[in-house]
């Protein structure tokens, strides 16, 4: 069974690589014709990694929303929770059961992004929050390099997370859910900005290209080859 999924995740890699240059490029794209409406998002990512570098890593608040990920994709799967523990380094967390989305979802599931979001959803019916909005842009700014940044230190640490299905086929997982969900999430924030649409069928577009590239690639050789025999 490992060998099987360390298989399909090879393959997948070209895609996934893909998919992840288009969502950066559609991004990228999107960020240099910015007014200043969203200059406070881009205050938070790099106020995030300033605070990180020069104060510390918030590993504790870090390890609460890793625990909570695992609760709730837990849930959603029909599990119980029996024991959750959150410490200064290190949590735990144990469900009646357990399957590939609840081990690896708090490596692709930004917990207090996706908080940030639906509180400001929820105002949304009771007030006005146009005024809030750059408070807003900066706190998914800051939780999104909380993300970013405390997952790339995580991995680097090692998890054994990972082990439970297999490193290198968990790695290619949480790459393609995390782009996404990051292409899902640039498209919820700055909704008036950028197409989810846009974005989805310039991401297959670049997925199609490059399979085709291999594949003539592939045939070129296989030629050369069958010339030289």
């Amino acid at each position: 069974m490992r060998f099987l999924r360390n298989t399909i995740a090879f393959l997948a890699v070209p895609a996934v690589f893909a998919a992840g240059y288009g969502v950066v490029k559609s991004f990228l794209f999107f960020s240099v014709s910015l007014d200043g409406k969203y200059i406070p998002f881009w205050v938070g990512v790099l106020s995030y990694i300033a605070f990180q570098v020069v104060l510390y890593k918030p590993i504790k608040t870090y390890i609460f929303g890793h625990e909570i990920s695992h609760a709730i994709a837990g849930i959603l799967s029909g599990a119980k929770i029996k024991k959750f523990n959150v410490g200064k380094s290190s949590g735990s967390i144990v469900l009646t059961k357990g399957n590939i989305w609840i081990t690896l979802a708090p490596y692709f599931f930004p917990i207090y992004t996706l908080g940030i979001i639906a509180v400001c959803l929820c105002l949304g019916w009771f007030i006005d929050i146009k005024q809030l909005y750059g408070y807003y842009f900066f706190l998914v700014g800051f939780s999104v390099s909380f993300h970013i940044a405390l997952i790339v230190y995580i991995l680097s640490i090692g998890q054994p997370d990972l082990k439970v299905y297999g490193t290198f086929f968990s790695y290619v997982v949480i790459l393609a859910v995390n782009i996404v969900v990051f292409a899902l999430l640039i498209a919820l924030v700055f909704k008036d900005a950028v197409s989810i649409k846009n974005i989805f069928f310039q991401t297959c577009y670049n997925v199609v290209n490059i399979y085709k590239f291999m594949y003539n690639g592939v045939k070129e050789i296989w030629f050369v080859f069958q010339k030289t025999k």
